[in-house]
């Protein structure tokens, strides 16, 4: 298996592409709501929520690798869900006109790629916080992977607050239209 950051820059140039497909407009919507859920898990870590979830399910006797690997099922799970629904169902769309030319398509594959990148450095992020479980990673990690852990989503920005602003900002300008 190659370096992670591999499939890292897969997945952004993937989701790239999808937002190359469907424009700048609709993936807009997409990025409200992963920006919220990368705000919301990193209050569930800043509250100690996830920390919570671990002692309360050691109390019935489980082992604190099972543990670890059990929450970042459910982040990722979670986080997984509302990827699939969101592009899905019906997203916020940002104009009934789609933006045509060399820009369309410029804006097209940076919304993408922020999409890819929030979903793929998010679930990095929280794979190398619970220790690669299911040895997602059977070596260490190369020297460019070590340099891209502080800027995947929620390292970048250790305050929630930072991916929720500008969040909140695209559903007003959404909603104003």
């Amino acid at each position: 298996m190659g370096p992670i950051e591999i499939l890292f820059y897969t997945i952004v140039v993937i989701f790239a592409v999808i937002g190359l497909v469907r424009g700048a407009h609709r993936e807009l919507g997409n990025s409200i709501i992963f920006m919220y859920m990368v705000a919301l898990f990193g209050l569930a870590s800043q509250q100690g929520w996830f920390r919570r979830a671990v002692e309360v399910a050691s109390i019935f006797g489980s082992n604190p690798a099972q543990l670890d690997e059990a929450t970042f099922i459910l982040i990722v799970t979670i986080f997984t869900i509302v990827v699939v629904v969101t592009y899905q169902g019906v997203t916020f769309d940002f104009s009934a006109k789609r933006i045509t030319g060399f820009f369309g398509v410029l804006a097209g594959l940076a919304v993408g790629a922020l999409n890819g990148y929030l979903i793929a450095g998010t679930f990095w992020h929280y794979a190398n916080v619970f220790g690669y479980p299911f040895n997602l990673l059977t070596g260490p990690l190369t020297a460019t992977g070590q340099a891209l852990l502080p800027f995947l989503p929620p390292a970048i920005f250790p305050n929630p607050v930072y991916w929720a602003v500008p969040a909140t900002l695209l559903m007003i300008l959404r909603i104003w239209r």
